[in-house]
C-alpha cells in the first residue's frame, strides 16, 4: 500500500494525508463530545465539518488526476506512437490520488453518519 502512495503524485498524496489527519482529529474531538453527552451547536458543526473535509480530500484527488492526465497526454503527443501497455500503465498511475481521496471521503462519510446518529440521540444543550 505504501508503494502506491509513492507511485501517485507525492505532493497531492501528501496533501490528502494531511487532510485525512485533520479529519481524524475532528472525528476524535466530535466523538468525545458525543460520548460525553455534550452535544451543542459547536460539536454539531464539527460533525458536519468531518464530511466536508473528506470531500475536500476527494476533490484534491480529482485535481491531481486531471493534472497528471494533462501531462500524460502532452507526453503522448510529443512521443507520437506509443505501445498501449505503456499508456495503460500511465493511466493506472494517474488514478491513484483519486482512489486515495475517495477512500478518505468514504471514511469521513462513515464517521459522519455514525456520529450524526449518536448526536441525534443526545438532547442538545
Amino acid at each position: 500500500m505504501l508503494e502506491l502512495f509513492f507511485l501517485g503524485s507525492k505532493l497531492f498524496m501528501g496533501i490528502q494525508t494531511i487532510i485525512a489527519v485533520i479529519m481524524i482529529v475532528l472525528s476524535v474531538f466530535s466523538a468525545k463530545a458525543v460520548l460525553a453527552n455534550q452535544v451543542n451547536k459547536n460539536s454539531q458543526r464539527k460533525i458536519n465539518l468531518i464530511k466536508e473535509v473528506g470531500l475536500f480530500a476527494f476533490i484534491i484527488g480529482i485535481l491531481a488526476s486531471a493534472l497528471d492526465l494533462t501531462s500524460a497526454f502532452q507526453a503522448i503527443e510529443a512521443a507520437g506512437d506509443i505501445h498501449p501497455a505503456v499508456l495503460a500503465g500511465g493511466l493506472k498511475l494517474t488514478f491513484i490520488p483519486t482512489i486515495y481521496g475517495l477512500m478518505i471521503y468514504a471514511l469521513s462519510l462513515l464517521i459522519y453518519f455514525v456520529l450524526r446518529a449518536q448526536a441525534n440521540k443526545v438532547p442538545t444543550e
